[in-house]
């Protein structure tokens, strides 16, 4: 199955933000490939964030990762393929549906952000349990097994 859209959780924005990501047989050539294939891609705005905040944690020289964070994100803010979501009204509706899921906010409202998208490109466990919401929740090993 081809996607022409596809929502990304926060592992694999990271990428794009030139952070690594601990995904089991991912690779930065293969994501590069299937994004390149993809017409549309989609990031909340949380996602962005919380990448920050992981950004922050590394013992790495900070000016260098700031420096490769705000190049990344200028970037997607300049890609017309890429849609950066903020929070609304309809995503603020979504996320209410959701009340009853048991999931972190940030889970929630991330899942309510792709419900307009209807696919979900995450490694959450708790996500990729949950069924007949729909939205297809698919992680790495089922994105390579459909493309």
């Amino acid at each position: 199955m081809k996607f022409k859209e596809l929502f990304l959780d926060t592992t694999y924005v990271m990428p794009f933000l030139f952070l690594d990501i601990d995904v089991k047989g991912f690779s930065r050539e293969t994501y590069k490939e299937i994004i390149k294939s993809i017409d549309r891609i989609h990031i909340s705005e949380a996602s962005i964030i919380e990448a920050k905040a992981k950004s922050l944690k590394l013992n790495l020289p900070q000016k260098k990762v700031n420096e490769k964070f705000n190049e990344g994100l200028s970037v997607l803010s300049s890609d017309d393929k890429v849609v950066i979501h903020r929070y609304n009204a309809l995503d603020d509706m979504k996320f209410n549906e959701f009340d009853t899921l048991q999931l972190d906010f940030f889970d929630r409202m991330i899942l309510a952000q792709s419900a307009s998208v209807g696919h979900l490109l995450t490694e959450d466990g708790k996500l990729l349990n949950l069924k007949n919401i729909g939205i297809k929740i698919i992680n790495w090993k089922g994105l390579i097994k459909e493309i």
